[in-house]
């Protein structure tokens, strides 16, 4: 059976130990005041950790709602570029590009 120092380092790679500390019982601690963020955490900012509680809290139904939103989008951004793209080529822009090699 691992001792409780193994629990808390398998905590803190799985960024559980925050959720713990907040709920978790306090003799299982040495001290409250170790924590650091986990490796993938670094670099997020305080509106993407906002976000991933936002999605966190959702339904299961919520979550395929948010993903398939997401697809739509991307979707769309994808038929605008192509419009683009058509654009560009009807109007000879890229036509140049291709004479300066």
């Amino acid at each position: 059976m691992p001792n409780k120092y193994e629990i808390k380092e398998e905590l803190d790679n799985s960024g559980l130990l925050e959720l713990m500390e907040r709920n978790g019982s306090p003799e299982m601690w040495e001290s409250k005041g170790e924590f650091t963020p986990p490796s993938w955490m670094k670099g997020l900012t305080q509106d993407d950790i906002n976000a991933m509680y936002q999605l966190g809290a959702l339904s299961k139904n919520g979550l395929l709602a948010e993903i398939k939103k997401i697809f739509d989008q991307a979707y769309n951004i994808g038929l605008q570029e192509a419009k683009e793209i058509t654009k560009g080529k009807n109007l000879e822009i890229f036509s140049n590009l291709t004479r300066r090699k």
